[in-house]
């Protein structure tokens, strides 16, 4: 068998591309042409990917959430990476098939001359079906997460250990972090909007104000949890600062995301539009984590702003946050107009 593990790590360093190349994503053909010979790798996100018999891909195919077929009498000559889809193949594959999640079906008249590797999904395997390399349903080393040394679950700009192990950590949960922030987006839209646009009105009070709170909150926690009758008002204040840094870092995201749909000239849905931006967020602050010393700077620098922003907005409170605002910087009185010269005669 092929080096998984370098495959895989090739394969998330396209998906960092990616994230910052969002006309990769949109402008993706799902179909080929028929009769073709495609060039070049390919990158389906939500869609669907079909090579038609006689047509030949030569590239390496990577399928995240979308779904692929590979008919009987094309090729793939390169490596198929799936990431929470389904993929089908009847015809042949000259590299690796690498699965996370998902559901691969291999037919009668499948090849693959490379190996298998599952990660946590399905294999609906015909007997016929041949695959030179073998299959492997063990997690290889670089995938071993450690629970161990990573208790519960970080936010995305965490860090972790090995430099591949963060960078996979940083992506699967920048694709959970942009299911949440579609979920909120659908239920919570006036208030994510309004707490996005506190921090677009002014930064500068709503970094003070969030810098402010991650300082005084844990000692205020403290002191709650000091008197064994207020343990629970104490969880409870942890849970809401918690859920604060959260929907801050889902607002900023749908100013990203609105930014974007003004980039391409078109109206997103604020679910869409959260989801999108929420998802190149987390892969940036939990990209940055790999600069040693000053990659966690980002990841602070939009949880105080988020922070600050759902403090003042109060999740979301347009009233109260204008009179918030107004206090810190009160608002310039209109100056008079001044009376028009008359003409010297």
């Amino acid at each position: 068998m092929k080096n998984i593990t370098c495959r895989i790590a090739v394969f998330a360093i396209v998906l960092f591309a990616l994230a910052f190349s969002p006309v990769l994503a949109f402008a993706q053909t799902p179909t080929p042409p028929t009769g073709e010979v495609i060039t070049g790798d390919q990158v389906i996100i939500g869609n669907t990917f079909r090579l038609d018999p006689g047509e030949t891909l030569d590239g390496s195919l990577l399928v995240i959430g979308g779904t692929a077929s590979i008919s009987d009498g094309s090729t793939l000559n390169g490596d198929m990476v799936l990431i929470g889809g389904t993929i089908s193949v009847r015809g042949k594959v000259t590299g690796d098939i690498v699965a996370i999640g998902g559901a691969v079906t291999l037919e009668d008249t499948a090849v693959v001359e490379g190996g298998l590797t599952l990660l946590g999904a399905s294999l609906n395997r015909s007997p016929l079906a041949e695959i030179v390399g073998g299959i492997s349903e063990q997690t290889p080393e670089i995938f071993n997460f450690d629970s161990q040394k990573t208790e519960g679950w970080k936010l995305p700009f965490a860090t972790s250990v090995r430099p591949v192990t963060r960078l996979l950590n940083t992506t699967f949960q920048a694709l959970a972090m942009g299911v949440l922030a579609v979920i909120i987006g659908l239920l919570l839209p006036a208030q994510v909007k309004r707490v996005a646009d506190t921090v677009i009105r002014e930064p500068l009070v709503t970094g003070g104000v969030g810098l402010l709170t991650i300082i005084v909150a844990p000692i205020i926690i403290v002191l709650v949890a000091i008197t064994i009758l207020l343990i629970p008002v104490s969880i409870l204040i942890l849970l809401a600062f918690m859920l604060a840094i959260l929907f801050g870092f889902i607002a900023i995201g749908f100013e990203i995301g609105q930014r974007i749909a003004l980039l391409f000239k078109t109206t997103f849905h604020p679910s869409i539009s959260a989801g999108i931006g929420v998802l190149l967020l987390s892969l940036v602050t939990g990209y940055a984590t790999l600069i040693p010393c000053i990659g966690w700077v980002i990841g602070t620098i939009v949880t105080i702003l988020g922070l600050g922003a759902v403090v003042i907005s109060r999740f979301g409170s347009s009233k109260y946050a204008d009179r918030i605002v107004q206090a810190v910087i009160p608002p310039t009185a209109p100056q008079s107009p001044t009376p028009p010269e008359t003409p010297e005669s």
